[in-house]
């Protein structure tokens, strides 16, 4: 198979032996002995000996004599059988001449086992004719399992023994295991190292300093390995596959390790006991706090849960008691709920528009599926009381808005009794209900508003009908239930007017 390969053959249909052509005698024997590596394509795959002490006995009746394959295009190399042969490509697919395999479509890659083409899993992708599939950084293909794998890396001693704290840094990828060289090498690059093997730190590192004999049975596979003073993942660190290093550069390692009931603290770099009531398990970051206490990692303490707010055993945030808040982790307390308006053009509107909500995790859209329900209108209601306005004055109705879809759903099943007066009051869902999923039904508010010099209109079922002007020679701010009076009037909220004051009487 190889020497064929060797002769750009795809493969080997049979060999021969003891077949007898005079031309033989024309040649010596060179080669014995020869025994080639599965799966290699030149004679750099192949071990032998040459010289006549070596070939003793081997005359030209030992000469080895090859029938190497002939593929057409279109068809590949089949060598899964008992009889190797040329069979026809599958399906839609294509091949050159003298193939081993082929050419399937992008995010498709040939299959030699099975001889056929499989797509590519989700996390990654290929062009036309691979063999392989390209994984994303941090990963590589792995042909036996047909999936993208992490990279891994692992600490060991001279003797290669595993589970260590500190030692040669190894990593293993598509090309086996080996070594990491110092290029670029840093503090931030050691941390993450240590993270991913489990350890919440590390201590040291370098090079240079040691020379085990191990390290000279390992390829080295990593170079110019660099990651950020905020990683804490390698697959968004950068590297190189290629280096120009040798093994005197290779990188070791010590990572902390901290017992049970101890974090370790990232800025003393150390390993620290935790808090009185606090409990951890071996290497952790964090302690575990008691019930209505969270983590502050600032700290590297429990803290107690400010008033209307709670927390489980082992929790880093508050859960706020009351509807409309959340947990803001900057300023650890329960903050309330932010609630605008927007135009179809996503720019902020005045009290017409879109409503959006930011509930500290996340900006998105409430949405109703019941629009005309009487819960949800007093939710619409509230909403403009939150937003500062007197009120709603028309009905909510559905818009075909395409800014509606660049939001999340993140609440539904909104409902507010006829008192309500703000969020605070009203009950919700978290994110979409099943019923309603869709952010096209978001919520379109028209909140009450009244320019300078006007009043607000209310019917005898306390229903918005309008701005009412001003008397001739009073004023009023916008959204007013009042106009501001001359001296000596005052006024009356009934018929909308300023009255003079009696005789004997006055006004301020």
């Amino acid at each position: 198979e190889v020497l064929c390969r060797s002769m750009g053959y795809p493969g080997c249909i049979r060999q021969l032996n003891y077949d007898n052509w005079g031309i033989q005698g024309n040649y010596t024997s060179l080669i014995g002995s020869l025994t080639c590596r599965k799966g290699g394509s030149s004679i750099a795959d192949c071990s032998f000996f040459t010289g006549s002490s070596y070939l003793y006995g081997c005359g030209n009746d030992n000469d080895l004599f090859l029938q190497c394959a002939s593929c057409p295009e279109n068809t590949f190399y089949d060598e899964h059988g008992y009889y190797h042969k040329c069979a026809d490509c599958p399906g839609n697919t294509t091949s050159k001449r003298n193939s081993q395999f082929c050419e399937c479509p992008a995010q498709h890659y040939w299959h030699f086992a099975s001889a056929g083409c499989l797509k590519c899993p989700f996390n990654s992708t290929s062009g036309p004719g691979a063999t392989s599939c390209e994984c994303g950084k941090g990963f590589y293909w792995d042909a036996l399992s047909r999936y993208c794998l992490r990279y891994s890396f692992s600490l060991v001693d001279q003797d290669l023994s595993q589970d260590m704290t500190s030692g040669l840094l190894l990593t293993t990828n598509g090309q086996g295991q080996g070594t990491v060289c110092d290029d670029r090498y840093s503090d931030a690059t050691a941390r993450v190292n240590c993270l991913d093997m489990g350890f919440p730190g590390f201590q040291s590192w370098w090079f240079g300093r040691e020379s085990w004999s191990v390290q000279h049975t390992f390829p080295i596979l990593l170079d110019e390995f660099v990651c950020a003073d905020n990683t804490s993942s390698y697959s968004d660190c950068s590297y190189s596959t290629l280096h120009d290093c040798t093994h005197d550069e290779d990188i070791f390692l010590a990572c902390a390790s901290c017992t049970h009931n101890s974090f370790y603290n990232k800025e003393l770099q150390k390993c620290v006991p935790c808090p009185l009531g606090a409990i951890s398990r071996p290497n952790s970051l964090l302690c575990v706090c008691p019930t209505d206490t969270y983590w502050n990692s600032g700290a590297g303490d429990c803290v107690s849960c400010p008033p209307n707010s709670t927390s489980t055993q082992g929790s880093d945030a508050c859960e706020c008691s009351e509807a409309g808040f959340y947990w803001d982790s900057e300023h650890r307390q329960c903050l309330q709920w932010k609630f605008r308006l927007v135009a179809e053009d996503g720019t902020p509107a005045e009290s017409q528009g879109l409503l959006v909500v930011d509930n500290g995790y996340e900006t998105g859209l409430p949405v109703s599926c019941d629009l005309k329900d009487q819960p949800f209108l007093n939710f619409a209601r509230a909403s403009c009381l939150e937003l500062g306005f007197i009120g709603q004055d028309t009905q909510v109705y559905p818009h075909d808005w395409a800014i509606q879809e660049e939001y999340p759903v993140v609440m539904s099943n909104m409902s507010c009794s006829n008192s309500a007066n703000s969020f605070a009051d009203c009950s919700y869902l978290r994110g979409p209900a099943p019923h309603c999923l869709n952010s096209l039904m978001g919520v379109y508010l028209s909140c009450v508003t009244c320019p300078p010099n006007t009043t607000f209109h209310f019917d005898k079922y306390s229903q918005f009908r309008g701005c009412d002007p001003c008397p001739q020679g009073s004023t009023s701010p916008a959204d007013s239930f009042s106009c501001l009076c001359s001296p000596g009037s005052t006024w009356n909220a009934t018929g909308k007017t300023c009255d003079y004051c009696p005789t004997n009487h006055y006004s301020d």
